[in-house]
């Protein structure tokens, strides 16, 4: 696949069935940041109960900004893989063929850019700085210069997606912001079909690859499995329970792709 020469088609063909019906999807389910959330709301750092547990060592001003600092960080390295997640759309518009893979990736493009604008907000309106972390950054760095369109959405769909839908549904039931809530709802509408895009668009392409070509995706699986599984290496921090859960929904769609996880 040509990442410099996009395919054009002289009418209008349908080559996956199954992506033509997630651009139908993607179409559908539109929304509007400015307007379905309610960004006037205050920022709930904590709840009642938390601040409990540890009153007798935080006075609520002190523990009010621990949380946020503990907020931002996390919200800052996902603002930087919905970025990542942008560009790598629009680098793999040019690189896949098929007409109908390209509008579902156009459409990507629209909602990671939304997800790119709501978490720019959410920290905008935090108010707290904090460092990116430099093992995500060197991931995202190595996704985005990878000449092959199957490395790009093994890492973006498959792992950067994979981890970030982790943490939204755990934040969608443990968190007691409601705006943090609100805007992780709409973001979660948009996931389902980018998860959805990369194992329906793999599947299909991975049927009749050759050899070296699969073990090539395969080697790039197993580098990105081990910069996630490293404890210092991990962009969300060591490995717990949460993010084991994840690892093993991760490698449940590789198995649905066809590809193998070697250690």
């Amino acid at each position: 696949m040509d990442a410099v020469r996009p395919t054009f088609h002289s009418r209008l063909t349908i080559e996956i069935p199954a992506e033509a019906e997630l651009y139908e999807k993607l179409k559908a389910y539109q929304w509007n940041a400015s307007t379905e959330i309610d960004w006037s709301r205050p920022i709930q750092n904590y709840s009642e109960e938390s601040y409990a547990a540890v009153r007798q060592h935080f006075g609520r001003e002190d523990y009010d900004r621990l949380r946020a600092q503990q907020r931002a960080f996390t919200f800052t390295q996902l603002f930087l893989g919905e970025q990542a997640a942008l560009a790598l759309c629009a680098q793999l518009l040019n690189m896949v063929p098929e007409m109908e893979t390209k509008l579902c990736l156009s459409g990507q493009i629209i909602d990671e850019a939304r997800h790119v604008e709501v978490f720019g907000r959410y920290l905008e309106k935090l108010g707290v700085e904090a460092p990116l972390n430099p093992a995500l950054e060197d991931l995202v760095h190595r996704l985005l210069e990878s000449d092959h369109y199957g490395e790009k959405i093994v890492g973006m769909q498959i792992f950067l997606e994979g981890v970030a839908v982790g943490l939204f549904q755990r934040f969608q039931k443990d968190s007691p912001d409601p705006l943090m809530r609100d805007l992780i709802q709409l973001v979660l509408r948009d996931e389902s079909r980018h998860a959805g895009f990369g194992v329906i668009y793999l599947g299909d392409k991975f049927r009749g690859v050759s050899a070296a070509e699969r073990r090539r995706v395969e080697d790039f699986v197993a580098e990105l499995w081990r910069l996630f599984h490293h404890a210092t290496a991990s962009p969300f921090g060591p490995v717990n329970e949460f993010l084991s859960a994840t690892f093993t929904d991760i490698a449940h769609r590789l198995k649905l792709i066809g590809l193998e996880l070697r250690d």
